[in-house]
């Protein structure tokens, strides 16, 4: 007797267990398929803002080889930003001092408000910086140091100024405008470490969104666990 009663017990905790991780499955799926909704409409909204960068030809407002550059390579929204800074470049920012100093090339320049900023240039590390820092603060050249490009007779902005987070995406090819045509670029990313970094991303979405739950976040152990088994080919997933 005391042995069915047991057995009884069992099995009544087996149901139990398999309904709540049952529930458990069915609310992660429902939320997994929720999040990939939500993904779904947000690479298309960025598919759509890619389209209009790729097929957008950007109105030039001055003759700068560098403007026509930068209308290559960022997006709308960037390149507005930089227009704004070449135009100041090119209309107000005048050269008060230029001199060397060991390896690097010291400009002080004026811009429309007759206040001096010191852009560098370091020749052994080809590189530039001003002490306005504004493209260490937000990722943008800066009218003072585009003055600079501009007085080395530069046609291109160097890769190291180009501040990612303002860039079109993926893949970019130059628009040509009418002059300057022998400038053609091609910026290509590296596209098994965005799939890594949008690997990392996804993750750390669930992990936060399942945070305090956990049923889910047993379930998603699971999941992830199973996903190692497949992926790494350690054993048979069941």
């Amino acid at each position: 007797m005391s042995s069915l009663i047991k057995t009884t017990s069992i099995s009544d905790s087996q149901t139990i267990f398999f309904k709540r991780y049952s529930k458990s499955r069915s609310n992660l799926v429902e939320f997994l398929m929720n999040y990939n909704i939500a993904l779904d409409g947000q690479r298309s909204n960025n598919n759509r803002l890619e389209y209009l960068d790729f097929n957008t030809i950007p109105t030039l407002k001055t003759n700068s080889a560098l403007e026509k550059h930068a209308s290559t390579i960022y997006s709308d929204s960037g390149f507005k930003l930089i227009q704004s800074e070449i135009e100041e470049a090119v209309d107000n920012v005048t050269m008060v001092t230029v001199s060397i100093i060991g390896e690097n090339e010291i400009y002080v320049v004026n811009d429309k408000f007759s206040k001096n900023w010191i852009v560098s240039y370091s020749t052994s590390f080809d590189s530039y910086a001003c002490s306005c820092m504004m493209f260490g603060r937000i990722g943008l050249v800066c009218s003072h140091i585009f003055w600079v490009l501009r007085n080395k007779k530069m046609k291109l902005i160097p890769n190291e100024l180009h501040g990612g987070r303002w860039l079109k995406s993926k893949f970019v090819k130059a628009v040509h405008c009418g002059f300057d045509d022998d400038i053609e670029i091609f910026i290509v990313v590296d596209e098994m470490n965005q799939e890594y970094r949008d690997m990392h991303g996804d993750f750390y979405d669930i992990a936060w969104l399942i945070e305090g739950d956990g049923d889910k976040i047993r379930a998603f152990r699971q999941i992830m666990a199973e996903g190692r088994k497949e992926v790494l080919g350690e054993g048979n997933v069941l």
